[in-house]
């Protein structure tokens, strides 16, 4: 197995790396996080301050060796772009009268739109740098020099005058011009704006990841969408740091990180600017935090074949065992059998004892569409340790109705473990299943489920009625008391999640998981919704001819009134795409995007199934959502950060944003 580890050369930002060769004593580290340590380039964990130590001569010796060889160091597989500002071409610009710089004080100029340089006259010389603290953007004419040493009035981010670098983490170094005083005037070397800080970038948002620090987060993202780096390309960063965050801190909770960091990314596709850099920034917030260094799993010895790991895992899924579930993983992802993994994730997730766990299902759908978008290469790690926490889970001791749900379940798998694609001509009483469905009675709904399976209706066809239900169900709850939302968008995504269980499962796997969400409908019995046929038509008195008013009623909290104008809108005949991009961008700018961006991103894409559908109930999709986004709102803007950040990355110091 190929490991890196780079150790800082320096605690400032030079960006210099030391890389040391694999080796018997190389310990296990992500290879896009060998670009720092953890924190000001010192070593954080016992483990590998002890390997340290017992291999300092290997680590002098390559010290020695290589340290006439230092250069900037890309991130692996990307292309080495060099020194910031060699490769840009450069013009002089006459920026001030020398006399309006008198000794000791400073100066701002603006070059360009905008472009707004800090000239300094310290100690009988000129300077000239970014008047942006590279921080959070204060205007450094305000800051102090004391012995060569600029430091912003703000946060106290300290820089030399000279050639800009930063004495503190989180805060790129500063930017620093070439200056000539021609007789009266002050002329400016200033380059060309070509983006050449790539590196600088991705490594100030793995900071921002490292210290759970949003405004760093935001920053980096909008510097670097700035530059026209891919999307693809920041969150591959994201994602494998996410990986490395979950099997160093994180337990099979760290499930939900992955559903933000997908969602807030498949969001964000759709969009530009503010509203896609705040998609972005919720997905990288959900990734933030602690990835410290882990021993590595190394496969199992050979003989190994593919029919005793999944015996094993089966068996060590039953008993809650998910460290060894995670080398058997391991172990099948270096015997190249990486095709059968997911296919039996999902297999174990969807087994009777996992009933009331429907988050683990919605999960490992998220996971495989991460693996599916990134490869084996960089969400491995990911897979490997999250989906062994989820089917390794302890469950504990299930409660009366559980106990039965599992028992029913039982009896019910020689009818799982034949089933069948089926076919979409077999006749279906959709509302029947529907009614058994909340009847509150297990043995009701389990049985009709049975029925139809039995029948040979389509797969596709039951996931379609379990999540119409669910989405009905989101466009009917009474919102004068508590809701139930956790448990309703449980619902939408649960059933949204078993095309995924389908795909990679097969057809038995899908099977057991429409179980799961009969059970998810009869544990939120308590939400006292009353059954509607599915196939009634819908109908309302309001109405609405397009996406501004009903965006005014969520944001102005108007959750009775929301729901009849999306419905109105619908049956109108108006297009849903253009809706649900109004009430997602609605829902972005708000404190609870976070709760919505998932259940946001599954109406995306169960809209463009259903929307040349003629389903009755296919506009309760957008109803649910829009109720939903108004009910949890908080009526605040969590938008300004992005903003700032946008503002910060055109250049814009903190006193031009305020003043916006």
């Amino acid at each position: 197995m190929f490991v890196v580890i780079r150790q800082d050369v320096h605690s400032s930002r030079s960006r210099r790396h030391i890389p040391i060769k694999s080796g018997i004593f190389a310990v296990s580290r992500p290879e896009w996080a060998n670009r720092r340590c953890l924190s000001n380039g010192y070593i954080q964990t016992v483990f590998f301050a002890f390997y340290f130590l017992t291999t300092k001569h290997l680590f002098s010796i390559i010290l020695f060796s290589e340290r006439t060889e230092l250069k900037q160091t890309p991130i692996p597989n990307q292309p080495y772009t060099g020194d910031a500002m060699s490769a840009q071409k450069a013009q002089w610009v006459n920026a001030a009268p020398l006399e309006s710089v008198p000794p000791g004080q400073a100066r701002a100029v603006r070059l360009g739109r905008e472009r707004s340089i800090a000239l300094f006259n310290e100690g009988d010389k000129i300077y000239a740098t970014d008047n942006q603290c590279p921080h959070m953007g204060y205007p450094l004419i305000r800051g102090v020099v004391r012995h060569g040493v600029l430091t912003c009035d703000w946060h106290g981010r300290s820089f030399d005058l000279q050639g800009g670098g930063c004495f503190n983490r989180e805060c790129d170094d500063l930017q620093t011009f070439a200056v000539e005083v021609r007789g009266p005037d002050i002329w400016v070397e200033v380059p060309e704006p070509s983006y050449r800080r790539r590196e600088e970038h991705l490594n100030l948002l793995w900071e921002g990841l490292l210290s759970c620090d949003r405004w760093t987060q935001s920053k980096a993202i909008a510097l670097l969408l700035r530059g026209d780096v891919p999307q693809d390309d920041i969150v591959e960063l994201v994602v494998r740091h996410l990986g490395r965050h979950i099997a160093s801190s994180h337990e099979a909770e760290g499930g939900q990180d992955v559903v933000l960091l997908l969602s807030g990314l498949q969001v964000a596709r759709r969009y530009e600017g503010e509203d896609r850099l705040i998609a972005l920034t919720t997905a990288a917030g959900a990734a933030a935090g602690d990835a410290a260094e882990r021993l590595d799993v190394v496969p199992l010895p050979d003989p190994v074949d593919w029919a005793s790991i999944d015996r094993w895992v089966r068996a060590f899924s039953r008993d809650g065992q998910a460290g060894r579930i995670e080398r058997c993983l391991f172990t099948a992802g270096h015997a190249s059998y990486q095709e059968n993994i997911l296919p039996l994730l999902f297999d174990c997730a969807t087994t009777p004892h996992f009933l009331g766990f429907a988050d683990h299902i919605i999960w490992l759908d998220h996971l495989a569409r991460v693996q599916e978008e990134f490869g084996w290469d960089r969400a491995g790690e990911l897979v490997f340790n999250l989906g062994a926490k989820l089917v390794g889970r302890g469950r504990g001791e299930p409660e009366r109705f559980r106990r039965d749900a599992i028992a029913f379940m039982g009896d019910m798998e020689p009818v799982l473990a034949q089933a069948q694609v089926g076919d979409l001509g077999v006749p279906y009483d959709e509302d029947g299943l529907a009614k058994a469905l909340v009847s509150a009675d297990l043995e009701t709904a389990f049985g009709a489920l049975t029925q139809q399976l039995e029948a040979g209706v389509s797969i596709d066809r039951l996931i379609d009625t379990c999540l119409l239900l669910a989405a009905d169900r989101m466009a009917r709850v009474p919102v004068n008391v508590e809701a139930g939302w956790p448990c309703l968008t449980r619902e939408f995504n649960l059933a949204a999640a078993l095309r995924t269980v389908r795909h990679y499962g097969g057809p038995a796997a899908a099977a057991r998981g429409l179980v799961h969400a009969a059970w998810q409908f009869f544990d939120d019995r308590w939400l006292n919704i009353p059954y509607r046929p599915l196939s009634e038509p819908l109908a309302t008195s309001a109405t609405a001819e397009d996406p501004a008013s009903i965006v005014e009623a969520i944001q102005t909290l108007n959750v009775q009134e929301v729901g009849p104008r999306v419905l109105a809108y619908g049956l109108a005949g108006h297009p849903g795409e253009p809706l649900i991009e109004a009430m997602g961008r609605a829902i972005l700018w708000d404190d609870t995007a976070h709760q919505l961006l998932p259940t946001l991103g599954t109406v995306f894409a169960e809209w463009e199934r259903f929307a040349t559908s003629d389903h009755p109930a296919r506009l309760q999709i957008l109803v649910g959502l829009a109720r939903f986004a108004t009910d949890v709102r908080t009526n605040k803007d969590s938008g300004s950060a992005a903003r700032a950040a946008l503002r910060f990355a055109q250049g814009h110091t903190a006193v031009d944003i305020f003043e916006d």
